[in-house]
């Protein structure tokens, strides 16, 4: 259950270059969080800056009562994250979002397909996989832009789970993109024993191209789950503001309000037309990533 709490800093370290995993105290968030969900951390003492910002759960450790974030240092507010020294308290809303839905069948091959800090949420699902399945039915492909920005490879390694790297330009790993590693894992071609596609569950989150690719690798593979989480940008993370919203297709869920359009503005403003994308679906309506995700079925989205 969601709520605000002063939560004090243990400590802040660099995984790679430019990207720092900050450790907190917080028994309830340590608890309560499940894999996909984020906070919502109030990163100075003042109004400036006046909103708060998100941070995907990387990792829970129940019994310390303390749970971790990882982001890019990138702006004012995560190079004020940074600076706070350990010790020190800020003021945390949370668990939010959506998670991941892990399935329930035993028979399910996981694969995880992280791009850049998109690893953050799926290390703490890959800790969940494992505990729930086993770490053998779970496989880890992770992309960068070069060997550098690979960030969690040893940490996924540790779990005991196949790894596959992926790098642009060639420094490390496979040279080319994450998702060709996909495509070639239901594929089926490296594997003696190939596993029917029906029986693969696959998790991603990434920049918005990558994951509307692994949507359609998945789609046309006829997997039995694509859950991807999104990163619109965020402000209130409570679903007030709807500054995040996402195009979606789908029966609307009656225990969420999807009703809402950005900037206040009527439904109607935003009905489809003839002048608007003709590949988008006659039936999409807005849902808040806050609040309505950051997880989605990958047939949800209305990827543009």
């Amino acid at each position: 259950m969601k709520g605000i709490y002063d939560c004090e800093i243990i400590g802040q370290s660099e995984m790679a270059p430019g990207v720092v995993r900050t450790l907190l105290k917080g028994p309830a968030i340590a608890r309560d969080a499940q894999p996909g969900q984020f906070v919502n951390v109030q990163v100075a003492k003042t109004t400036d800056p006046l909103l708060r910002r998100p941070f995907s759960v990387y990792a829970v450790y129940p019994d310390e009562g303390v749970y971790a974030v990882l982001y890019v240092l990138r702006g004012r507010g995560t190079a004020l994250l940074n600076r706070i020294p350990p010790g020190e308290s800020v003021s945390v809303v949370g668990p939010l979002g959506r998670p991941f839905d892990l399935g329930d069948s035993p028979e399910a091959e996981h694969i995880v397909v992280a791009g850049g800090c998109g690893a953050a949420p799926l290390h703490f699902l890959c800790d969940a996989l494992c505990r729930k399945w086993g770490c053998d039915r779970v496989t880890v492909l992770s992309g960068a832009q070069s060997k550098d920005a690979v960030i969690c490879e040893a940490e996924f390694r540790a779990h005991g789970v196949d790894v596959g790297i992926s790098t642009d330009d060639g420094t490390y790993g496979f040279h080319g993109l994450v998702t060709q590693l996909l495509e070639e894992r239901l594929s089926g071609r490296n594997s003696q024993f190939p596993i029917p596609n029906s029986q693969f569950r696959v998790y991603s989150c990434g920049p918005h191209a990558m994951l509307r690719e692994v949507a359609r690798i998945c789609r046309e593979a006829r997997v039995a789950s694509c859950q991807v989480s999104l990163e619109n940008n965020m402000a209130c993370g409570i679903g007030v503001c709807t500054g995040c919203v996402q195009k979606c297709v789908g029966a609307k869920d009656s225990e969420r309000d999807v009703s809402v359009c950005p900037q206040g503005q009527s439904p109607e403003s935003f009905a489809p037309t003839p002048d608007r994308n003709p590949e988008t679906p006659a039936d999409w309506h807005f849902e808040r990533v806050c609040t309505d995700g950051p997880v989605f079925e990958a047939e949800e989205i209305v990827w543009e």
